[in-house]
């Protein structure tokens, strides 16, 4: 029930940051460029047949791959309806150098850790969704058991250094981690053992004007949840946090810093 209501919550909120998404995501576009080039780095011999994607967003991700693997059959879902709408507008008006009749693609609404639609796929990818996912566990076995033989799980998803900064002003003024407990490089290797598993991380920097321009910007692109069972901070505890935050930037502007891991699983 506990989560149920979190993860409704989490689709309401990233629902109705669908418009403001992509003013203040440029961390998510970057991370969708390079898990792309990835992707099209493990398939030069073997085109995709099937793909899945998961947590399309607006389609930072599925723009990105669409024109790479234009004939394949495309299932493009996202936990929030609105999202996919937004998705569903951005390839619509996709130019290439070549015409894409885009009839292969079919949008859904689907939680990610509990997929209704059946495999096989070839591929199946994910751009900065998975550090939503509840049970990461147990849902990363769930993705790969839907793979095709010789098919590819690619993702990007945030890791345990992401606002490394933020958090130890937190532990310094003895509040409790808010966000959610993102997995160490190895977790990955441990949970999924039937896929040779590839991973690299890559640290990204978005600048800010101040502390609570930082806080807007995730709220304006949903992702301002905190982990299941956080409350959030009051705002006189927020407003102490934001100071001794902005006190470690002197005569510039705020940074936050993201740690991306791109994680590439071959089905054995």
């Amino acid at each position: 029930m506990i989560e149920r209501v979190w993860k409704e919550g989490l689709a309401r909120r990233f629902g109705a940051a669908a418009q403001s998404y992509e003013n203040q995501s440029e961390v998510q576009l970057k991370s969708a460029l390079v898990l792309a080039k990835l992707i099209q780095e493990r398939c030069t011999e073997k085109q995709p047949i099937r793909i899945l994607e998961i947590g399309c967003g607006t389609g930072y991700l599925t723009r990105t791959l669409y024109p790479l693997f234009p004939e394949a059959d495309w299932q493009v879902t996202d936990i929030s309806e609105n999202m996919i709408n937004q998705c569903r507008e951005t390839i619509g008006s996709l130019v290439t150098d070549k015409p894409l009749d885009k009839e292969n693609l079919t949008f859904n609404v689907m939680d990610g850790e509990n997929p209704d639609l059946r495999g096989p796929f070839d591929l199946i990818c994910s751009n900065m969704a998975f550090q939503w996912f509840h049970d990461l566990e147990t849902s990363l076995p769930r993705l790969s058991d839907l793979l095709a033989p010789g098919g590819l799980l690619a993702f990007s998803s945030l890791a345990n250094d992401t606002f490394n900064l933020w958090h130890k002003c937190q532990k310094e003024l003895g509040i409790d981690r808010i966000a959610p407990e993102f997995p160490t490089h190895d977790f990955y290797e441990k949970c999924l053992p039937d896929c040779i598993v590839d991973i690299k991380h890559q640290f990204f920097v978005q600048r800010h004007a101040s502390g609570l321009e930082f806080i807007q910007t995730l709220k304006e692109i949903g992702a301002h949840s905190g982990g299941m069972g956080h409350k959030p901070l009051g705002t006189g505890r927020l407003r102490t946090l934001l100071k001794k935050y902005e006190s470690y930037f002197t005569g510039g502007p705020i940074e936050a810093d993201y740690d991306v891991v791109f994680v590439l699983c071959s089905k054995m």
